[in-house]
């Protein structure tokens, strides 16, 4: 049996797709007979058994306007846990606070990983789009990740492609660290028996349904979604766009989708796993606006559920769709409000059928499985080697 940690920040109550991915595999490492411990923020000090293992939260503040993500700055804290618990095995899922952690990892004899959940580069492009030398600036500071830690995990090759982009420029030879490892999906939680015609009645007024879950924040672009329910409005496809989420931007949506009369509603982030699994099953489409989505865990589940979806061409999502159960579409309003309206001519139960018939490549299980390889250790090896 092996020892597994894995730190992390932003992860907390309303996080999405870091914390279903963390929680995932992790129950899939239980499953196998390896000991798990998540390390994350939380409000105060706590250890909290799981069925997928032991979650210490160390007390951390709330990061101004981020819509309640908490980061960790007291890792002293972080390293007495995890020496404590003297792990085989360290996953880091962030770029800040917690990278130091590999160091110490290092000097233990710990073998690390580090998850690209995010590509830097256009995050940076989202919120500082007029920083001078942002592309050597980036590229120093991945090299610097890569240099840290002796494994480097991306979910997507649109994930790894700013790592990848370190062998040209800076001579440096990751084939040996880089890993493109899909996330899965809850097979069994998210399927199309999940239908609800009631539910449908209650949110739809009776029209198509249109879902989207996101985070109201910058990166995410959620005011697009605006732009598509008027673009909708204006070509006269009958629908109603349902938004699940919350984030800094919330008031400021609500305000415009008020002001606009657009057939949007808003219901907030969902903590309700069974109300999310019929709310994507209950949907006609789904849409993923967000133009840097590393993976789109949500877009995975509504496939899952019989969904189809609709994304940003420059997105990752583009990795997980394919022509028979999705399309990805420029950020064009004009061209997405004319695609779900020809959509809606098309045979829906094929589109179902192949949607769910796509999202089966993907499981936790086989995601595991492949992390697991990474670390050179296997179910039948583990007892042997530790």
């Amino acid at each position: 049996m092996a020892k597994i940690a894995h730190i992390a920040n932003l992860y907390g109550p309303k996080s999405g797709g870091l914390k279903t991915a963390m929680n995932s595999i992790a129950q899939e490492y239980t499953n196998i007979g390896h000991e798990v411990m998540l390390i994350v923020p939380g409000e105060r000090d706590l250890v909290t058994e799981k069925p997928f293992g032991t979650v210490v939260e160390i007390k951390a503040p709330i990061i101004p306007f981020s819509g309640g993500y908490r980061v960790i700055f007291n890792t002293n804290k972080v390293k007495a846990a995890l020496k404590k618990f003297a792990p085989h095995f360290l996953e880091i899922s962030d770029r800040t606070t917690l990278l130091r952690l590999s160091d110490w990892a290092r000097t233990e004899s710990i073998d690390t990983a580090f998850y690209a959940h995010e590509r830097v580069d256009k995050v940076v492009a989202a919120f500082l789009p007029f920083l001078p030398f942002k592309k050597p600036l980036i590229n120093y500071a991945n090299q610097k990740i890569a240099n840290k830690v002796d494994h480097v995990i991306a979910t997507t090759e649109y994930a790894a492609t700013e790592f990848r982009r370190l062998n040209s420029s800076n001579n440096l030879d990751l084939d040996s660290k880089l890993t493109i490892s899909p996330l899965g999906v809850d097979l069994k939680h998210f399927t199309p028996e999940n239908f609800s015609p009631k539910l449908r009645a209650n949110i739809g007024n009776g029209l198509k349904i249109l879902l989207a879950c996101t985070r109201f924040s910058k990166e995410k672009d959620p005011d697009f979604l605006l732009d598509i329910a008027r673009a909708c409005k204006i070509n006269g496809t009958q629908c109603q766009l349902i938004i699940a989420g919350s984030g800094p931007l919330a008031k400021k949506l609500v305000a415009r989708a008020e002001k606009e009369d657009l057939p949007v509603s808003f219901i907030g982030f969902i903590t309700d796993k069974n109300y999310l699994a019929q709310l994507l099953a209950s949907a006609d489409l789904f849409l993923a606006v967000g133009p840097i989505e590393t993976f789109g865990l949500a877009a995975l589940e509504a496939l899952a559920s019989g969904t189809p979806v609709i994304c940003r061409d420059s997105s990752a999502i583009t990795e997980i769709i394919d022509s028979k159960c999705g399309y990805s579409l420029p950020r064009d309003s004009s061209q997405w409000a004319e695609q779900i309206r020809n959509h809606f001519d098309l045979d829906q139960v094929a589109i179902s059928k192949f949607a769910r018939e796509r999202a089966e490549e993907f499981s936790w299980e086989e995601s595991a499985r492949k992390l697991l390889s990474r670390f050179k250790i296997t179910q039948e090896s583990s007892q042997e080697k530790f």
